[in-house]
């Protein structure tokens, strides 16, 4: 059974672990998603450029830059 000293230096030894872990995942993630609104900005403008090149025209083939650039405006409001 444990005892309430046992339990209180296992929380205090995993609370540093703890921290240390959220600060691994945490980063790299935060790092992503604030660039994320840029990288699909640029995939609109792709997209853009590859829809008006398409022969023939169709107005179908603006969708994909469509969406790309209405997910970049929705992610930058949202964070």
């Amino acid at each position: 059974m444990l005892t309430l000293l046992t339990l209180s230096l296992f929380c205090l030894a995993a609370i540093p672990v703890l921290c240390v872990v959220l600060l691994l995942i945490g980063l790299p993630l935060a790092i992503l998603l604030s660039l994320l609104p840029w990288l699909l900005r640029l995939a609109a403008v792709v997209l853009l450029v590859k829809g008006l090149l398409d022969q023939p025209f169709r107005l179908e083939n603006l969708l994909p830059a469509a969406a790309a650039l209405l997910l970049s405006v929705a992610l930058r409001w949202i964070f």
